[in-house]
């Protein structure tokens, strides 16, 4: 598992992003298996107005490291997997972690904008749309990679817990609470859902953190 190192430890975290998921939640997942302190800040939609001028790009999330700033969501996951351990063994490892980081959290946007459809025909529509055009593809490029894993650790890149993982699991967590019978016909990347789900620091802060639809 990945663990904060001396320099994360001399560092004062802070993670804002709204009270939900969402962009944030591959952060917090990198928190939780690293056991590192931060401080978790959620916004509710009703604050969002007055804060988002004082935003670096005028939108969450922010992690803020001993007063410096970073913003975009695949820049800050990428700075806490590197801080943690959680960005592979080599950098062959890295690049990879980091075309599925890339691609999963299109798939993952996409997916997510479904509960913003406030119509439940036009939604009910969106989602097949998905589940019928994008997901196969992306369910097959999963499993493609781990086939491709030469450790056959049951990882999706490398021989141990790396971010994609984690950008996975937070994938399909939307993904089944979309369509609960979403992961029935994809047993390996079910397997994975589960193996992920039991570390008992990920399940720690599973069942602690606020419930939210995404």
């Amino acid at each position: 598992m990945g663990s904060g190192g001396s320099k994360s430890a001399s560092y004062n975290y802070k993670l804002t992003y709204f009270n939900a998921r969402g962009r944030g939640e591959v952060a917090r997942l990198c928190f939780a298996v690293a056991g590192v302190k931060y401080e978790d800040i959620r916004i509710e939609q009703a604050d969002w107005p007055a804060l988002k001028p004082k935003t670096p790009l005028g939108f969450l999330p922010v992690l803020n490291i001993n007063g410096n700033e970073l913003t975009q969501k695949l820049v800050i996951d990428r700075f806490l997997a590197g801080q943690f351990g959680l960005l592979g063994s080599s950098d062959l490892e890295r690049s990879k972690i980091d075309e599925v980081m890339t691609t999963i959290s299109d798939f993952t946007v996409d997916l997510s904008g479904t509960f913003f459809i406030q119509e439940e025909d036009a939604k009910a529509t969106a989602v097949k749309n998905i589940l019928d055009t994008k997901l196969p593809a992306m369910m097959a490029y999963i499993e493609k990679t781990m086939n491709e894993n030469k450790t056959q650790s049951g990882y999706v890149v490398g021989g141990k817990l790396s971010v994609a993982d984690l950008t996975v699991f937070n994938c399909l967590e939307t993904l089944t609470n979309v369509s609960p019978t979403a992961l029935d016909e994809y047993t390996r990347i079910r397997d994975l859902n589960t193996k992920i789900g039991i570390i008992s620091s990920i399940a720690k802060y599973v069942a602690s953190r606020p419930k939210t639809p995404i």
